[in-house]
């Protein structure tokens, strides 16, 4: 009995360390926490990221590349209120392919509300460890259209699920919050291409038979040969007849 009470209680502890650890892989929420700004900021950290604290920072960073521009598109619009419509290289392409298929999708462009932002330019309910000011996030509107709602948190959800970025659906103001990890989303984008060019690619030909006259200038074919065999057989059975049938005529004069 003090066996097995003991078995439940290991199974039971064993069951509490590991949901923590399952919950963060398999789980996808547009409800923002501690632990997924900590996330960011970590990732932020990992690039080594610089969190630019002033306008002047923001343009010098665009002088040396680290920040490129975000001028939009006919798939996503960046609205007027962005003071600084610049980003990493990564997430502006992102924002291309995300801004295509939800146009596809939702037949409305995709609404950049926010971009990079200096620390000293940040709001008032600006999380200490927001990645803003590090380039690497953006912020969308949220679509008056219920399906364009629910088709881009879909595939907010699906990129998040699989660790590629974090998304956050604010309240005050509105708005989704996306932070975008740019190792594993490159890495993604590379797997996404070459599976659409494989897809795309042709198959190969099969080898297509040689006409009968070149095989036989190159030599016998098996018909070919067959035939030689039955010629010589031929000629070896009509040769030892004749030569049988000669030696009966000699015989009787003839």
């Amino acid at each position: 009995m003090l066996s097995r009470f003991r078995t439940l209680a290991l199974s039971h502890l064993l069951l509490l360390v590991a949901s923590p650890a399952m919950a963060a892989a398999g789980s996808a929420t547009l409800r923002g926490s501690p632990a997924s700004m900590a996330r960011q900021h970590e990732v932020a950290e990992e690039q080594a990221y610089s969190f630019v604290r002033t306008p002047a920072e923001v343009r010098k960073l665009v002088e040396e590349g680290e920040l490129v521009a975000i001028p939009g598109n006919t798939d996503y619009e960046v609205s007027r209120g962005v003071s600084f419509p610049y980003a990493k290289p990564e997430l502006r392409l992102f924002l291309e392919r995300l801004g295509e298929q939800y146009r596809s999708a939702c037949g409305e462009s995709l609404v950049v509300t926010s971009l990079t932002r200096p620390i000293s330019k940040q709001p008032g309910n600006a999380h200490p460890l927001s990645v803003h000011p590090a380039g690497m996030a953006v912020d969308f509107r949220i679509s008056r259209q219920a399906a364009c709602r629910g088709w881009l948190e879909q595939a907010l959800l699906s990129l998040e699920k699989d660790q590629l970025l974090d998304v956050t659906r604010e309240r005050n103001p509105p708005h989704y919050h996306v932070a975008v990890f740019p190792v594993e989303y490159l890495a993604y984008v590379a797997r996404q291409e070459a599976a659409a060019e494989a897809k795309a690619a042709p198959a190969e030909p099969a080898a297509e038979e040689k006409p009968l006259a070149a095989t036989r200038s190159a030599g016998w074919d098996s018909d070919g040969l067959a035939r030689f065999a039955l010629v010589v057989a031929l000629s070896v059975a009509l040769v030892f007849a004749l030569g049988t049938s000669g030696g009966n005529r000699r015989n009787v004069g003839f």
